[in-house]
């Protein structure tokens, strides 16, 4: 029976990258300067012996580096730009170091643990949300506290999930227009491979049926607000109100009923989701959701703080809120 290799050590990493375990010890764990050739000759050892450290028992050593990462794994469309502000900004008062690391591929797994996480991370807070595996994340979380900030069930037990409460504004969309008179309301989806929109989509259908109306849905391949455009030929002529999935569809939903002779909110009232910078100057201004993107990144940035601090944190969902303007 074959015999696994033994695992790489820091002894290891500094004979190949030649250098002393003291230079190899503090470029893994980034909390001194070293020369870029040789900090280079160091990490290039480290992939090529695929050194993995316990990061996790690091983590909660009191030789904590006082550094934590930041995993991008989606665009940052609008107010996600918003949350990663906030999140880099609570961590500094925090008194925590901030890397980052942006991923733009959908083949997490076959990412190494090292190119996820820097080997001198006490913690991570992911950006994510979109319908991806989550078994990269269980391997990030393995190793060190970790935050994923776009979902907040169906994660790994260790993982603390933060966001908003997608499912909720969809109903308050809903039960918003159906106190206006709407009996025909139609969603304009957002792209089913984030969970934001998959949610939104649930709780449209979910609170259509409980005010006895029958859901009909209308699929925008994109965020962008262009995405909206072929879908206006495609509304029941009976449509009185539209629930788009945020306020970029929105947007050119007002211009395409506009376009087509009718009038907003006489003849359709719009409800969008967000409270984008602007919506309040569409015409006409738009009712939307409000989603707090700076509470979110606060919130997950303590929610890492506590983990650090061998506290135990709950998973967060974040109740959004309904802003009445003229568009309804």
């Amino acid at each position: 029976m074959s015999r696994r290799a033994p695992r790489a050590n820091l002894r290891d990493i500094a004979e190949v990258a030649g250098v002393s375990m003291q230079t190899a010890s503090r470029v893994v764990r980034g909390v001194d300067t070293v020369a870029e050739a040789t900090r280079e000759r160091v990490l290039r050892a480290v992939r090529e012996l695929n050194y993995q450290p316990n990061l996790a028992a690091r983590s909660l050593s009191a030789r904590r580096t006082g550094s934590v990462h930041v995993i991008d794994a989606v665009p940052l469309y609008h107010g996600h730009a918003t949350t990663f502000v906030a999140v880099c900004q609570h961590l500094s008062a925090l008194d925590l170091h901030v890397s980052i690391t942006v991923i733009r591929t959908d083949d997490f797994e076959s990412l190494a643990l090292t190119d996820l996480v820097p080997v001198g991370a006490d913690g991570v807070i992911v950006l994510g949300g979109r319908s991806e595996s989550n078994g990269w994340v269980s391997r990030v979380a393995a190793a060190v506290p970790t935050v994923y900030v776009g979902q907040a069930e169906a994660l790994p037990d260790t993982v603390v999930g933060v966001a908003v409460d997608h499912h909720r504004g969809a109903s308050l969309a809903v039960e918003h227009l159906v106190e206006r008179g709407a009996r025909r309301i139609v969603h304009v989806a957002g792209p089913q491979d984030w969970n934001d929109a998959q949610l939104r989509r649930e709780g449209y259908e979910e609170a259509c049926r409980a005010a006895g109306i029958e859901p009909t849905v209308l699929h925008a391949d994109s965020w962008e607000a262009a995405a909206a455009g072929p879908l206006i030929d495609e509304l029941p002529p009976d449509t009185d109100a539209i629930f788009a999935a945020n306020d970029q569809l929105a947007l050119r939903c007002l211009q395409g009923l506009q376009r087509s002779g009718r009038s907003v909110p006489g003849d359709v009232r719009v409800v969008g989701f967000d409270d984008a910078p602007g919506a309040d100057s569409y015409l006409p201004p738009l009712t939307t959701i409000r989603q707090d993107f700076k509470t979110v990144g606060e919130r997950a940035a303590a929610a890492l703080g506590q983990l650090l601090d061998g506290g135990h944190p709950a998973a967060e969902l974040i109740v959004p809120t309904l802003v009445v303007r003229e568009s309804t």
